[in-house]
């Protein structure tokens, strides 16, 4: 697969409230993604638990998913879990929200 390296941009899911109302950590809390090659990058500004799912956009289909544990980055390499060619959702659950984005991985010419 090949990917030329990407920022994925990541929006917070609309009418995301935790449970309560009183909105997530804090205001600095933020969470972004990133692609190089075939090796997604999530990072988070303070430790946290998350949970990351991606689905195959075309076939809706979980292709991904997996829980993390008090962590500031965590790094999936997408070729090792099999995920190939085409256009997908990446759904993270962070900071008491779930936020989304979009990639898409082509076979190298």
């Amino acid at each position: 697969m090949y990917c030329n390296g990407q920022k994925i941009d990541l929006k917070e899911t609309p009418g995301n409230e935790p449970i309560g109302g009183e909105g997530g950590k804090s205001l600095t809390d933020s969470i972004s993604a990133y692609l190089g090659a075939d090796i997604l990058t999530i990072s988070l500004t303070s430790v946290t638990s998350l949970q990351v799912v991606i689905i195959n956009e075309s076939t809706n289909q979980t292709v991904y998913s997996d829980s993390f544990a008090s962590t500031t980055q965590v790094i999936i390499d997408l070729e090792d879990e099999g995920i190939g060619e085409g256009s997908y959702m990446l759904r993270i659950y962070a900071f008491g929200k779930w936020w989304w984005g979009e990639f898409v991985l082509e076979d190298e010419e």
